[in-house]
């Protein structure tokens, strides 16, 4: 075992905090589910390949996840030739994918029980933050504060330790929900406009730009609208909202912001347009009100 860095995962994320980390002088160790997405990164950044999250996790101290789900996480930790199917003793597993508290339990006791240390890491931020090393990470680990010092993290962004399993997993669906039901409400909002004919664009510039709201619309600008780029996918958003209502759900709450949230998403998704921005789902009900008032005409 040596003093290298694994990444497991090279989605969007994944490969930014790659990048970020080969920039700074890390060695590198990647897997990621499809081979050829990992050969072609490590030929870039002069990285090492291997092929299973094991082979990953023999070969270096520091371990990273990021991946997509809960699934993805759990089949990366545990799954064939998974993280954890080893001791793991002397390594340090990073989680940095969004997940649902329920699963950050299963996974600090999973890798608890390998012998290894479990941090959970969910990132605030986006491809482009991780590149600058900008993110704001949610730290916690039943190992305590110290775990969350370790400076390469601290060279992907500034650090926040929140204390035990699951409480960063829960803020980080907290933080989520934040933005996601900012943006679901003013889709609606245009929708509700649009309806009765007046143009989403027409009321955001007219109506919402003379009041705080402005602020709002002009932090998002064109990215309220689909236009086939992403830093940050609708379906993945969709998931989130949903993740944060069955966390909800499983503390005796309700939960239905959280669920309307994750409706209108599934929506979008089931409509083709899952690899949108997530803030388009603003404009995508914009849209929707508007075809379904021209129809009628």
């Amino acid at each position: 075992m040596t003093g290298c860095i694994a990444i497991l995962g090279l989605g969007r994320m994944g490969s930014a905090m790659a990048r970020r980390l080969a920039a700074r002088g890390y060695s590198l160790v990647l897997w990621n589910r499809t081979p050829s997405k990992a050969r072609a990164l490590a030929e870039e950044l002069g990285a090492e390949v291997v092929a299973s999250p094991r082979e990953a996790a023999d070969a270096c101290e520091f371990v990273h996840i990021v991946v997509s789900d809960d699934e993805a996480s759990l089949e990366v930790l545990s799954g064939g030739n998974g993280v954890a199917t080893k001791p793991l003793t002397g390594r340090t597993v990073f989680n940095h994918t969004t997940v649902t508290p329920r699963h950050s339990i299963v996974a600090d006791s999973i890798v608890s029980r390998a012998g290894g240390v479990y941090v959970e890491a969910p990132v605030a931020g986006n491809p482009r933050n991780a590149l600058e090393g900008s993110l704001v990470i949610l730290c916690g680990s039943r190992a305590g504060e110290d775990v969350c010092s370790a400076k390469h993290l601290h060279d992907l962004g500034e650090v926040v330790y929140l204390g035990e399993p699951p409480r960063a997993s829960a803020a980080k669906l907290a933080f989520n929900l934040s933005f996601l039901s900012i943006v679901a409400g003013l889709g609606e909002a245009f929708a509700l406009a649009e309806s009765y004919g007046l143009s989403a664009e027409r009321f955001a510039r007219e109506v919402l730009g003379r009041t705080w709201l402005k602020a709002i619309v002009e932090r998002y600008g064109e990215r309220l609208w689909p236009r086939g780029k992403a830093s940050f996918a609708a379906a993945l958003a969709g998931k989130d909202a949903r993740y944060a209502f069955e966390a909800l759900t499983d503390a005796g709450l309700p939960g239905s912001v959280a669920a309307a949230v994750a409706s209108y998403y599934s929506l979008m998704t089931l409509m083709g347009y899952g690899e949108e921005d997530y803030p388009s789902l603003a404009g995508f009900l914009a849209n929707l009100a508007g075809n379904k008032r021209n129809q009628q005409n």
